[in-house]
Formats: C-alpha cells, structure tokens, sequence
C-alpha cells in the first residue's frame, strides 16, 4: 500500500497517537461508525484521493463494471416551483468506465429502522435523477441510474435471499429486461453478511470486504474480523485512513460524539419490546466500549488545546454516560487547564445543588 501519511503531512494528530498502541488506536477507530451520514459522506464522497480510489475500487467491484474515474454532482436539486418537495441525496456520483459510458449512481445510507416510505422515497429519488437530465426540446436521452440502497435488514426479504436485491424494469412472466433499461435499484441488507464470517476473508469479494467493514468496524465484538481485513486489503486500510482523518476535524469530532447520543436513543426505540435475554448483558458490555473510546476521542480532542496531566485523565476516566455528555456540550468552551477544572468543579457543584434542592422538598 502507498503511504497515505503523505497525503496529510499536517496530521495534528500524529504526534498524539503515537503514544498509543495499536489496541487503543484500534478503539479509538471503533468509536466512529461509517453509517453516520457525515462519517459516509466524507468517506466515499470527498474528492480527495483516498475517497476517489475508495469509490471506484468499490463501484467497479460491486457492479463488475472497470470504472475510471468517478466525479461528485450536486446532491440537493433546486426546486422548480413553491409546492415541490425538496430532496437531498447522500451522495451522487458520475461514474465513467474504460469504454467512456457514463452513468450516474445514487448512494443512499439507511441506518437503524427502515420507515415505512422508505421504498417510495426511493423510487422518487431515482425518478427525480432521472427528471433532472431532460431539457426541453431534447429527445428522451439519459446515463442510465443505479440507485444503491444500504441499509441494516430488509424486514420483507426472506433470510435465505442473499443480501443483494435488484429491482429493474422487466416483462413480468419471463423477467426480461425493458429495451433500453436504464434504471436499477440494488438494495444492500448488510446484515446478512455476517454469514461471510464462515469462510477465509481471502475468499470475500472486495466488495462485500467494504460492506462488512461499513457495518461492523464499530461494533466491538466484530474487532478481530475488521483488524484481520486491515490487514490484508489496502481498500480496508484507506477506508481506516478516512476515519482518522475525520478525527482530524474538531468540529466534526464533536458534531459526531455529540449525535452519537441522539442516534443511541433512535435505536433504543426501535428495538423497544424486542426480547433482552442474554443480550442485556452483550448490548451493556458494547455500550461500555463506546463509552470508553468517546472517552478517549474527549482526551485526543483537549490534547490538541492543551497539556494535560493525570489528574485531567482520571477524571475523563470516572465520567459516567450522562456525565461524559455534560463534558461533550461543554468542550468548545474549554481550552486551558483552568477551563477544563472549572468546568468539572462546575458540574460537581450542580450535582450537589440538585441532590440539597430534593432534599429540601
């Protein structure tokens, strides 16, 4: 693999990290989850060139196509009158192959529960792609337009149908393809790949290797698969790269830690009423390692502002969910060893002030 340092030669991480080893940087790397919509769009759709051979290492796998080269359009169309409901796609991507045809793929990340329209969104989104390269007065002359729906599970699907679904435009009794068709939808149900784990990762597809990791490299019990795919894939080991260099940005670090709070509640409620058993346990020791690493990512981001001794650390350290949380909302204002212990002095107070004030009724 080249040396991707080279493309981020003012990393103001790398002095950090090189105090860690490769277990601790390998946590720090789970906390982040490339199904969060700024961690995946930075990840495929940035136009740097770690993204770019990302992009078309995974495209011209996916759809055996030998893709080129690959160019970002504008993902929010203007709308053409009051009443039209706006969209705004994930990322859209004209993909050009070594015979120079064009066609334009549309990457849609569902994460968590699938709501009900999300099927109709998704053939209005493909309709609009399509709607958006007609002029007036020109012929009916469009790229074809691969939609690319990744999402968790598909609850209609059966268990044994794989977990690529293509829809296309056919003759119902025999299946045959519409002349001329020019518009597919592939659903993705990555949870499914789980069942890849059965065989060498040498035998997985690079395709399925870049599934597998946007599902599971944050998930903790899955570490050993993800570091063995690191490993021995160079794809696997830029789409690691693209993760620290979303660590990179401050305020895309906090934005994250700070959603990572809200997106824990939306699957709490989806999965409400499901049977806890055994899994209380396993969801609770998973929950403890995200903790753990956002603790870590809090200690990475203050370095950056300030020195920090082992007293700052333990604290960091002691900080429960809720606690850690108070910190998070509180870090752009802290920047100095004295902020960082007013702050904690602050929240200690409070907590005394609220415990006196239910006391006192």
């Amino acid at each position: 693999m080249e040396n991707t340092n080279e493309l981020h030669n003012d990393n103001p991480l790398q002095s950090l990290t090189l105090c860690l080893d490769s277990a601790q940087i390998r946590q720090l790397l789970a906390t982040i989850d490339f199904r969060e919509n700024d961690v995946f769009r930075h990840t495929f759709g940035s136009e740097d060139e770690l993204s770019r051979r990302i992009r078309i290492a995974y495209l011209s796998d996916l759809f055996l196509c030998p893709f080129v080269r690959t160019s970002m359009m504008n993902t929010e169309p203007v709308k053409n009158h009051l009443g039209e409901k706006g969209i705004r796609f994930d990322l859209l991507i004209k993909a050009e192959d070594d015979q120079g045809n064009s066609l334009v793929i549309n990457l849609e990340m569902q994460n968590y529960q699938m709501s009900d329209s999300l099927a109709m969104r998704s053939q209005g989104y493909l309709s609009r792609i399509v709607a958006d390269q007609l002029c007036v007065g020109d012929p009916y002359e469009f790229n074809p337009v691969i939609q690319v729906m990744l999402t968790n599970h598909v609850p209609q699907i059966q268990k044994n149908d794989g977990y690529l679904h293509d829809y296309r435009y056919t003759k119902e009794e025999k299946a045959v393809p519409l002349p001329d068709e020019r518009c597919r939808i592939l659903w993705v149900e990555m949870d499914k790949l789980e069942a890849l784990e059965k065989k060498p990762v040498e035998e997985w597809r690079l395709s399925e290797k870049i599934h597998y990791m946007v599902r599971f490299s944050h998930a903790a019990e899955k570490q050993k698969i993800i570091q063995e795919l690191s490993e021995k894939e160079e794809i696997i080991q830029m789409l690691e790269e693209k993760k620290m260099d979303f660590l990179r940005d401050t305020n895309l670090a906090l934005a994250r830690m700070r959603a990572k709070f809200d997106e824990r509640d939306e699957q709490m409620v989806y999965e409400k009423g499901i049977a806890k058993g055994k899994t209380i346990g396993k969801e609770e020791g998973i929950l403890e390692g995200k903790l753990e690493g956002q603790k870590m990512l809090v200690k990475l981001v203050l370095r950056q502002r300030m020195a920090m001794n082992e007293w700052e650390e333990k604290q960091i350290d002691e900080l429960g969910e809720e606690k850690l949380l108070d910190l998070i909302q509180s870090l752009d204002a802290i920047h100095t060893p004295e902020e960082f212990r007013r702050q904690i002095h602050n929240k200690a107070n409070q907590k005394v002030q609220m415990k006196q004030t239910v006391l006192n009724r």
